[in-house]
């Protein structure tokens, strides 16, 4: 994709077109989860997963974007590293704080890859299969952004039940809900997370 292309999605983007935003997030991956992964302390480079900070600054991104006015690409970009860089900012300190629970934090790529690829290849056979047509690490990428656009609570049910692979009565502690509305949330996440997983793979697919 040249340069005017990325200009025409961050235009859209700044008038809160998601679709538009969850490309230019999965264009940027790569050099976020870099950016990233250089400052993360090294006393706690093994609980902390870059890809877990990234989908928290992706949905935070989602939120704030419109409205915004950026002079060109490389403005939106400095604009997600700096929601990316907060964000890690905040879980270190939390970490150090003894806030976060530790036996719960993991910090193994090769988990997240194939726990993203997993959920992918489920929700979209046989429209499409991510895992198949493109780059393990741009089906993280389209994994990750597509649960930033659910709800709060939709995200944090999918996540921990089927990339995190917790039971149900497990994640039902974790937020605070009934078995039922679990049940509910996962239903009503996942049919949401395909649509925009089999729009995207398209998208990935023709780059």
């Amino acid at each position: 994709m040249d340069e005017a292309q990325r200009a025409e999605l961050v235009g859209e983007a700044s008038k809160g077109d998601p679709d538009a935003i969850q490309k230019l997030l999965i264009l940027y991956h790569p050099a976020l989860r870099s950016a990233i992964r250089e400052r993360v302390r090294d006393a706690l480079r093994h609980l902390v997963d870059p890809d877990d900070i990234l989908q928290e600054a992706y949905a935070h991104a989602f939120r704030a974007v419109r409205g915004c006015v950026f002079d060109g690409p490389a403005a939106f970009y400095c604009w997600l590293e700096k929601i990316a860089l907060n964000q890690l900012k905040d879980h270190q300190r939390a970490l150090a704080r003894g806030k976060r629970d530790v036996r719960r934090l993991r910090h193994n790529p090769d988990c997240t890859t194939s726990s993203c690829a997993g959920l992918a290849d489920r929700l979209t056979a046989p429209d499409s299969t991510p895992s198949h047509k493109v780059a393990r690490s741009e089906t993280v990428a389209a994994v990750l952004t597509s649960l930033a656009r659910l709800s709060d609570d939709q995200r944090a049910v999918v996540r921990l039940r089927f990339l995190e692979g917790l039971p149900v009565a497990e994640v039902a502690l974790a937020v605070d809900k009934s078995e039922r509305a679990v049940h509910m949330l996962c239903h009503r996440g996942l049919k949401a997370l395909r649509t925009s997983l089999v729009s995207i793979t398209r998208f990935l697919t023709r780059l």
